[in-house]
C-alpha cells in the first residue's frame, strides 16, 4: 500500500513524515519511505552537475525526473506500506498548464512517461492550509534558497493545481487513487494522531494489518 503525504510547501509535510515515521516504527510497522525528490547519492552526474546547473530549467526538470526514477528503482511497493514524502503529483503540480486547459491531459500523460518507475500512490493525504498561514510560516524560515517557489502567486498556483487534480483525478488518469484532505492548521500533536489513524485505518481496509 503507497500512501503519500501532498501539499504545497509550507504546510508542514516534512514535519509530519518525521513524527509519523517514528510513531510508525515504535509500532512495529513494516513500511519503508518514498520520497521522490530527495538528492541522490552525491557522486551521481546529476548531482554534481548541480552546481553549475542550478539555473537551467530543461536541466532542473531532467533532474527531478531522474531523482523520482532512481528513488522508485530502490524502493519495494510491495511492502505492507509504503509512506511517501511527495509523489509523482508534486512533479505534475509543478509544471501545471494554467494557460490552456487543452493542454492538461497531455501534459499529465507526458510526466507518468518521464517516471515511468514512479507508480501512483493508492492513498494521497493532502494536507490544506489557508495561504495567509502558509505564507507566514514560511516567512519564519529564514531561508535562502527556492525563494521563487515561496511567493504568494506560485504558491496559489501549486494549490488551484492540487484542487483540479485531486477533483479531476479520473479525467486525468487516477481514477484508482483515493484522496483525502486534512487540515493542515490542527495541533501538531493532533495532526500526527489523526494522519496515524487514517493511515492503520486505511491498512486494515485492504487486511494489511490486525
Amino acid at each position: 500500500m503507497y500512501i503519500a503525504i501532498e501539499g504545497i510547501k509550507g504546510t508542514g509535510k516534512s514535519t509530519l513524515i518525521e513524527a509519523l515515521t517514528v510513531k510508525l516504527k515504535n509500532s512495529a510497522m513494516d513500511f519503508q519511505c518514498f520520497a521522490p525528490t530527495k538528492p541522490m547519492p552525491k557522486a551521481t552526474w546529476w548531482e554534481q552537475a548541480y552546481a553549475n546547473f542550478a539555473q537551467d530549467d530543461v536541466y532542473l526538470d531532467s533532474l527531478y525526473t531522474a531523482r523520482a526514477n532512481y528513488h522508485a528503482s530502490k524502493t519495494d511497493f510491495s511492502r505492507e506500506l509504503v509512506l511517501g514524502d511527495r509523489s509523482i503529483l508534486t512533479s505534475c503540480v509543478t509544471r501545471w498548464p494554467h494557460d490552456d486547459p487543452d493542454r492538461l491531459l497531455p501534459y499529465i500523460q507526458h510526466i507518468r512517461q518521464k517516471q515511468f518507475l514512479v507508480p501512483l500512490p493508492d492513498m494521497v493525504l493532502y494536507l490544506d492550509l489557508p495561504l495567509e498561514v502558509t505564507l507566514a510560516r514560511l516567512a519564519k524560515r529564514q531561508r535562502h534558497y527556492g525563494l521563487s517557489d515561496e511567493k504568494a502567486e506560485r504558491l496559489l498556483q501549486a494549490k488551484q493545481a492540487y484542487n483540479t487534480l485531486l477533483k479531476c483525478k479520473d479525467h486525468l488518469g487516477f481514477t484508482d487513487m483515493q484522496y483525502k484532505i486534512i487540515a493542515g492548521n490542527q495541533q501538531q500533536e493532533d495532526l500526527l494522531e489523526n494522519v496515524y489513524s487514517l493511515v492503520v485505518q486505511h491498512l486494515e481496509k485492504y487486511e494489511l494489518v490486525q
